[in-house]
C-alpha cells in the first residue's frame, strides 16, 4: 500500500519574557513518601510537604484531600526544609487508617490558589496498610528457556533488610534483587523475577521469598511464589491501572485496554466484568479489547474506586484491572500543572515555533482539528493564550489541545485557555530558543523515520516487523538509504517564518546552526551531518532531518539514535530498525 507522507501526518498528528505579576505555586514534595501503616492504626502523623510562592503577592492556598481516611491540614507558615531563606507553607498529611484492611491505598491532596499561576496541583499520596510485602505471588510463563516475568514491592528506610529465595523444584529459576540501598536511601524497592530454565515442562513451580531486617516488623515474614509455566495463552493488559476524569452531569469518560498474549496458543477474550458501582460499565469488542466507560451521571465530585475483571482462556484468568474515577464539578477549562509539553518529545522545556500538546479537563467543547493554513486560533470554542497573545491551534478536544508555540516566545510564559469566552487557569511553561524533540509512533521507542531510499514511491517507515507495527508500511535502515526524521522545537530558520503559517517550498527554511545524528549513543559514533534540517514545506512547525545511514551503524532491530547540536543541547533519543543490505 502506498501512501504520501502529507496523508500520514494528518493522521497522526513579538511574545516578551514574562513577568510573574501574581502568585506562583510551588511544591516541595522531597520528604513525602510511601507511609507504612500498621492495621488498626491512624498511621504516623508527621508526614508533610510544603508549598511556596516564586511570583509576587502572597498565597492563599485551599487544600484537600480526596478520600476519607486522607486530610490535609495547612500549618502556618516557616522557614523552608530545602532552604533557610525561603518561606514555605508546610501542608500536613492527617490519617485516619485504623479500619482499612491490609493492602497499598492512593490517594490525592489538591492544593489550589484561583489566583494564583501554576494552581491548582495535587499530590498523591501512597499507604501501606501492614507493609507492602505480597502474602503471594503467582506469576506465567510459557515453556521457553529465557522467557522472564517479574513483580516489585518497596519497604521502608532503615535496615537494610536482606531477602531469600528458595525453591523447591527446577533449579534456580527464582531470585530477588533490591535497589535504594545506599547511604542516603529513602525507601527499598525488591524485584522478584522468575525466567524459565532449560528443560522446564509445563506445571507449577513453587518457592518462597523470605524477609528480613525490615524496620517495618510486619514486613519480616516469608512469602509463597509460585511460577506457572503453561503452554495455555497467558493475557497481558495494556494497563496495570486507570485513571479517569469526567465532568459532573457530562459525558462518560471512556478508555480501551488492549489484552496482548504473552504465552501460546490463541488468546480469546470472552468477558469483562466492572464493579465498584453503576457508573461503571465494561464491554469486549470485536478486536479482543476491553472498552471501558465511566459515567459521572449524578454522582457528586470526588473520586471513586471500581474495577474491570477481564476473562478470557488466558491460563492467568481472569485479569483484574483497577479504576479510579474523578468527578470534576463544572467549571472553566483546567490545564493540568506540568501539562504543557513538546508535542514530540512529551518534555518541557519547549522550544519557540514548536508543536506543543496542552493536557488539561474541561478544554473546550469537543473535538476539532484545524482544516487550513494559516492555522486558526480558536477550534471547538476553545482558545490558547501565550502571554495574553492568541495562539495558532491545531488540534482541540475536552482532555487536550495541540497548538504551536511563537516563534516570538522565550524565557517564562504564561499559558491559559479560555472557552467560551470562560477563562481558565494559568500555568507557566519554558520557552528555549532550542528544545529538540523527535516524533515517535505512539507507545513507542520508534522515530518516525522514512526510508526515503525503499517503498517504490510510497511512505515505508525504519521500524521492526513486530506485533506492533502492523498496518504500518515498513522498511528498516540500510547503510547508504536515506532517511528522513521528523521534529519539533529546533531552532530559529532562514528565512523565518511567520507563527501559525506553512514554511516555503520554493526558498526552504533552513536550520540556522549545525546538527550532527548520533547512530549510537556509545559516545564513538558512527555520526552522520544530515543532507538537510529544516521547517518541511507546507507544515506549519514540523522540521524534518535528511540524513543517510552511515557506515559502521549496527544491524539491529532497535539502533538508537538522537540529534546533537553545537551549542551542546540534545534530542530525546529514538529508535529505527536496521538491516543488512
Amino acid at each position: 500500500m502506498k501512501i504520501s507522507r502529507l496523508s500520514f501526518f494528518c493522521a497522526f498528528l513579538s511574545v516578551p519574557m514574562a513577568v510573574l505579576a501574581a502568585p506562583t505555586l510551588r511544591l516541595n514534595t522531597a520528604s513525602l513518601r510511601p507511609i507504612w501503616v500498621q492495621q488498626g492504626t491512624n498511621g504516623p502523623s508527621n508526614a508533610f510537604f510544603e508549598a511556596y510562592n516564586i511570583g509576587d503577592g502572597s498565597l492563599n492556598l485551599q487544600v484537600k484531600g480526596a478520600y476519607p481516611w486522607l486530610t490535609p491540614a495547612l500549618g502556618a507558615s516557616q522557614k523552608c526544609t530545602f532552604d533557610a531563606s525561603k518561606t514555605c507553607l508546610p501542608i500536613k498529611v492527617l490519617l485516619s487508617a485504623s479500619s482499612l484492611q491490609p493492602g497499598a491505598y492512593s490517594g490525592v491532596i489538591t492544593v489550589s490558589d484561583p489566583n494564583s499561576y501554576d494552581a491548582p496541583q495535587t499530590v498523591r499520596v501512597t499507604i501501606y496498610v501492614n507493609g507492602d510485602v505480597p502474602t503471594k505471588l503467582d506469576l506465567y510463563l510459557p515453556p521457553a528457556a529465557g522467557t522472564k516475568d517479574s513483580a516489585t514491592f518497596q519497604t521502608p528506610a532503615g535496615g537494610p533488610p536482606s531477602l531469600k529465595p528458595t525453591t523447591q523444584a527446577g533449579g534456580n529459576w527464582l531470585a530477588v534483587s533490591s535497589s535504594g540501598m545506599g547511604s542516603f536511601q529513602f525507601l527499598y524497592t525488591h524485584t522478584v523475577q522468575v525466567a524459565v530454565q532449560n528443560g522446564m515442562a509445563a506445571g507449577d513451580y513453587a518457592g518462597s521469598v523470605a524477609v528480613a531486617g525490615s524496620t517495618f516488623a510486619a514486613d519480616n515474614r516469608s512469602f509463597p511464589v509460585t511460577l506457572h509455566v503453561t503452554a495455555q495463552p497467558i493475557a497481558r493488559v495494556s494497563a496495570q491501572q486507570l485513571e479517569l476524569t469526567a465532568v459532573a452531569g457530562g459525558a462518560a469518560a471512556q478508555r480501551t485496554v488492549a489484552v496482548a498474549n504473552g504465552g501460546q496458543g490463541t488468546l480469546t477474550v470472552s468477558g469483562a466484568t466492572a464493579s465498584g458501582g453503576s457508573w461503571l460499565t465494561a464491554s469486549v469488542q470485536s478486536d479482543g479489547t476491553v472498552k471501558l466507560s465511566a459515567d459521572p451521571g449524578s454522582m457528586a465530585p470526588g473520586f471513586y474506586l471500581g474495577a474491570v475483571s477481564i476473562a478470557s482462556n488466558a491460563a492467568n484468568s481472569p485479569v483484574t484491572v483497577p479504576v479510579e474515577l474523578e468527578v470534576q464539578a463544572a467549571s472553566g477549562p483546567l490545564t493540568t500543572f506540568g501539562g504543557v509539553v513538546d508535542a514530540a518529545a512529551f518534555t518541557a522545556p519547549v522550544g519557540s515555533g514548536a508543536l506543543v500538546s496542552l493536557f488539561g479537563s474541561q478544554l473546550a467543547t469537543g473535538t476539532a482539528q484545524a482544516g487550513a493554513i494559516p492555522l486558526p486560533t480558536t477550534l471547538a470554542d476553545a482558545t490558547v493564550f501565550v502571554n495574553d497573545v492568541a495562539a495558532p491551534l491545531i488540534f482541540a478536544s475536552p482532555g487536550q489541545i495541540n497548538f504551536q508555540m511563537p516563534f516570538e516566545a522565550s524565557g517564562t510564559v504564561r499559558v491559559r485557555v479560555d472557552r467560551q469566552g470562560q477563562r481558565g487557569n494559568t500555568i507557566t511553561v519554558q520557552a528555549a530558543t532550542r528544545a529538540a524533540g523527535l516524533f515517535t509512533f505512539p507507545g513507542t521507542g520508534y522515530a518516525i523515520a522514512e526510508n526515503a531510499s525503499r517503498g517504490n514511491g510510497g511512505v515505508v517507515f525504519a521500524v521492526p516487523d513486530t506485533p506492533a507495527f502492523a498496518g504500518i508500511p515498513k522498511g528498516a535502515a540500510r547503510v547508504g538509504d536515506v532517511l528522513v526524521l521528523f521534529g519539533s522545537g529546533l531552532g530559529p530558520v532562514s528565512p523565518a517564518v511567520a507563527t501559525g503559517t506553512g514554511a516555503p517550498s520554493d526558498t526552504l527554511a533552513t536550520l540556522i546552526g549545525n546538527a550532527q545524528v548520533a547512530f549510537s549513543l556509545s559516545g564513538f559514533g558512527p555520526y552522520a551531518v544530515p543532507q538537510f534540517v529544516g521547517l518541511t514545506p507546507g507544515f506549519v512547525g514540523l522540521y524534518q532531518i535528511n540524513v543517510q545511514v552511515p557506515p559502521g551503524v549496527a544491524i539491529s532491530p532497535s539502533v538508537s539514535l538522537r540529534l546533537n547540536f553545537t551549542d551542546e543541547t540534545v534530542s530525546n533519543t529514538v529508535q529505527i530498525a536496521v538491516e543488512k543490505p
